[in-house]
């Protein structure tokens, strides 16, 4: 990967710093986000300082107002709820944030995730039958879904007409050409939704399903105007969920997740301070890569592994000794799953690497031992390592004599999984998802015909086949005493939530010496300093220890990555190196 910097012109740096004091923050991320097109001071405040009272009206979401009405009837006349979640993070998140509220305004409500073991993503008739164990018609149940049930139709009809539930469906994921009959959908990407903003979550579709329902519960006289309950505590949820399903970061996402990771810095909830204790998330700010990296993987080892509803207890926990034994149970998960992913990690890469060698497009594997919980991060694994879309199958079950297979695929960001696999349709069983993420399933004797097809379709989306990769921008050039300013680093982290449509920022810093540079973790990662007028900063290079096997006693540039870095009991800023840059550049 090729890195490039272009400096600002000169009337642009000006102005840059103009509105840097307007708005007493550092130049340096002013000129970052100038470089990204944010160039007024409106946009500026609206991207730094996201407002929660700016969110969109909640009853903008098509289908809204139905199931609120049919939620606030279900209050006043002791109707029963039940929530159908999903396994992965924002299936979580979304169920314990509605099953929380839900008690909260005294909803009477129980929840069911499926076991991705034994059952197929979303609903199924086995899972409508655990959930709905008891549920009579005369009660008048109400069942709500979450991050799934727009493409249900048939399961939706087995709700209603078993159970006599209304059906209230709450989804992001794109919908079919028919939609589910239902009470009400509430998805801002089904047809004629006048919603604004088309990249939410599930959870976040869950979080605006609640503001809406506080709204009318208040004027329906149930609540209080002044004593409603406030949802601001609910928002690190939201932020789970959310980072943890990689949605573009932009927008109302970018509003509801900074506001997420403010709550999730008070570690008021007692599974976020038991998850952050076990995962060793010690800075007082939080940011999008500890969730990303520290706490999703923890909630999600639950679903992998068959135990989903870990999650759900401990985002609902209330005691902190009962959080910390769940957080522990994660954490055991945790490992099991790194474990199994390891295991079969070089066979999985073996035949990815002899598929790019024959020049493949798009990389389709299948492995019989491989377990079916980790499918989803060994594709983003290859897909990463290999720069190219990955679907990883496992078997699922038996059609007869003929295995079904069970596949999850992840993507790169030129291509659209999603509308990938709607190509190879002819061969595939069921398939759903998003751009960069999606799960499906394909009979073992159509396999072949589908990697062919997969490569075909990844092949035609190629502008330039084989070309060269594109140059990565670097977004600001650091001077070393840079470093040892006053507020830069709570500057830079003005920029989060960072991830999927809003990148962290990439810096260069030109021609440093590097001192006590050591190898750490079987010589895989880098560690080293640099002097800035006497004081040392330390720098990491993960996974950079074997490309660059010398690099003491020579001027090398840094390409690398701000962050905030905890030892001795004291936070500083530290550079994450991404590459290392002989001499000057």
């Amino acid at each position: 990967m090729g890195y490039s910097y272009i400096p600002l012109n000169e009337r642009d740096k000006a102005e840059a710093a103009t509105l840097a004091r307007q708005l007493r923050i550092s130049p340096v991320v002013v000129e970052i986000l100038f470089r990204r097109g944010v160039t007024n001071l409106e946009a500026l405040r609206e991207y730094l300082f996201p407002q929660l009272a700016d969110l969109p009206d909640p009853f903008l979401l098509r289908g809204m107002q139905a199931a609120v009405a049919r939620i606030v009837e279900a209050r006043l006349a002791g109707h029963p709820l039940y929530i159908h979640g999903d396994y992965d993070v924002d299936g979580i998140t979304a169920t314990a944030l509605l099953q929380g509220f839900f008690a909260e305004v005294g909803l009477r409500s129980s929840y069911y995730i499926p076991n991705r073991l034994e059952e197929s993503y979303g609903l199924s008739e086995a899972s409508l039958a655990r959930l709905l164990e008891g549920a009579r018609a005369q009660d008048r149940p109400v069942l709500v879904t979450v991050d799934c049930g727009i493409s249900s139709r048939a399961e939706v009809a087995l709700a209603r007409e078993r159970y006599g539930c209304d059906v209230i469906v709450t989804d992001h994921h794109l919908p079919g050409p028919e939609l589910p009959d239902a009470t009400a959908i509430i998805n801002q990407k089904q047809p004629g939704c006048a919603f604004p903003y088309k990249h939410l979550a599930g959870v976040g579709v869950a979080f605006f399903l609640i503001l809406a329902l506080r709204r009318a519960l208040v004027e329906a006289g149930v609540l209080d105007r002044e004593r409603m309950p406030n949802l601001k505590q609910h928002m690190d949820l939201v932020a789970l969920g959310s980072i943890a399903d990689v949605v573009p970061l932009t927008g109302v996402n970018r509003t509801l997740v900074r506001a997420g990771l403010e709550v999730l810095g008070t570690r008021k909830r007692p599974g976020v301070a038991a998850l952050a204790q076990i995962s060793r998330v010690m800075t007082a700010v939080m940011t999008a890569d500890d969730v990303a990296f520290r706490f999703a993987p923890r909630i999600n080892a639950g679903g992998r592994l068959g135990q989903p509803e870990l999650g759900v207890r401990l985002l609902l926990a209330r005691d902190p000794r009962e959080a910390r034994r769940l957080a522990a149970q994660l954490e055991g998960l945790n490992r099991r799953r790194k474990m199994l992913e390891s295991g079969i990690l070089p066979e999985i890469a073996a035949e990815c690497m002899k598929q790019a060698q024959e020049g493949r497009a798009a990389l389709s594997v299948y492995n019989p031992d491989c377990h079916p919980g980790v499918l989803g991060i060994l594709a983003s694994r290859m897909a990463e390592r290999f720069e190219r879309p990955v679907i990883l199958f496992t078997i699922d079950r038996h059609d007869g004599d003929t295995p079904i297979l069970k596949g999850s695929g992840r993507s790169v960001p030129e291509v659209n999984l999603h509308e990938t696999l709607a190509e190879c349709a002819e061969v595939i069983e069921q398939f759903g998802g998003h751009p960069m993420a999606a799960g499906l399933t394909v009979s073992l004797d159509k396999l072949e015909q589908f990697g062919r097809l997969f490569h075909e379709s990844v092949l035609r989306q190629q502008d330039e086949p084989g070309g060269e990769h594109p140059q990565l921008p670097v977004d600001y050039q650091l001077a070393p005493e840079h470093l040892l300013q006053d507020g830069l680093m709570r500057n830079v982290q003005l920029m989060e939530p960072c991830g999927e449509g809003n990148p962290e920022p990439i810096f260069l810093m030109q021609s440093e010496a590097l001192q006590g540079v050591r190898r750490i973790c079987n010589d895989e990662h880098l560690v080293f300093s640099i002097e800035v007028q006497g004081q040392s900063i330390s720098g990491v290079g993960f996974n950079l220890a074997r490309r660059f096997p010398t690099l003491a006693d020579q001027e090398t540039s840094l390409v690398f990555k701000l962050k905030q870095r905890y030892a001795n009991r004291q936070e500083s800023p530290q550079m994450q190196v991404i590459e290392f840059l002989p001499g000057e550049r």
